[in-house]
């Protein structure tokens, strides 16, 4: 992979990529569409290709592209970033200077990258990356010169890294420290029998190990609007019974101010907080044990 002008990656489509955009366009019903699906496949796997190379996770078969039925309805080249978002990779064929969006994409995309082909389909060149939020509510063409280098991409990335990012938990995207209930609270019976479950509710736990160890409980229910209900809970490990004394649980607003707190007392097996986000909402949940204490930061 070279850089053939500024900002432009010149990347190698190898045969393996051919073989998915082949096996993905025979599938469809006219051969204008196989056509589509063939080059979304390639420009997709492209960008994948490059991210690879730089050490960035992406998730090929988790995106709209790589799903049988949506590709043969929808006009999709989406990509999906575990912990991130979705980045949408669109075909430029040669001549073109600018970039027709489908106006089925509703789906939030953290940006677009112009993916340039040769005439012989062997290697495609990133001519750059817009990030969504500079563009119009819902942009149906991006022009070419639009295009920036890929620095702000990677700035996204770092940046969300960081973020749990609750909205991708909807669509099954968790981050691997964040398990099933189930399995996290395997070994304490006790905790688990507490646990609230509900058919339109998505719950995580992961293990926080500070002066002792206890297990966070995150229950998300999406309602009606964009707002999203939040349950926070905490559980003793460590096989205890009940959580350490003076162990505490806050709530910070994007600012850091403090929202909410709560702190256990003697024979406390669990404690709770509950509160509503909205969409692209951000809040941290502080857990303090004595000396110690640890941060985990959310996006809604």
């Amino acid at each position: 992979m070279t850089n053939t002008q500024p900002h432009i990656l010149s990347v190698p489509l190898p045969q393996n990529a051919h073989r998915w955009a082949e096996e993905f366009a025979t599938q469809q019903d006219n051969p204008q569409k196989g056509k589509q699906v063939y080059l979304n496949t390639l420009a997709v796997y492209a960008v994948h290709s490059y991210l690879k190379w730089l050490n960035i996770e992406t998730a090929l078969n988790q995106g709209d592209s790589w799903h049988h039925a949506l590709r043969a309805i929808f006009d999709v080249a989406d990509l999906v970033l575990p912990g991130v978002g979705k980045l949408e990779c669109r075909p430029v064929l040669p001549g073109e200077a600018a970039i027709v969006l489908p106006l089925t994409m509703t789906q939030e995309r953290i940006g677009y990258v112009g993916v340039q082909f040769s005439q012989q389909l062997d290697y495609v060149e990133l001519l750059g990356f817009l990030p969504a939020r500079e563009t119009a509510e819902s942009p149906a063409i991006l022009q070419i010169a639009q295009l920036q280098s890929f620095d702000p991409l990677f700035e996204i990335i770092h940046r969300r890294t960081l973020l749990i990012n609750l909205r991708q938990w909807v669509t099954g995207i968790f981050e691997t420290d964040w398990q099933p209930p189930e399995l996290v609270f395997a070994n304490n019976l006790r905790s688990s029998s507490t646990i609230i479950r509900s058919t339109n509710s998505i719950s995580r736990a992961k293990v926080i190990s500070l002066e002792s160890q206890v297990l966070l409980l995150l229950q998300l229910t999406p309602t009606d609007s964009e707002v999203f209900d939040i349950r926070l809970r905490i559980y003793p490990g460590d096989d205890s019974i009940h959580l350490p004394p003076d162990l505490q649980m806050i709530v910070l607003d994007e600012a850091g101010n403090t929202g909410m707190e709560v702190q256990a007392r003697d024979a406390d097996d669990w404690m709770q907080l509950e509160f509503s986000c909205q969409h692209e909402e951000k809040f941290s949940v502080k857990i303090v044990l004595g000396e110690t204490s640890l941060t985990e930061e959310f996006v809604v």
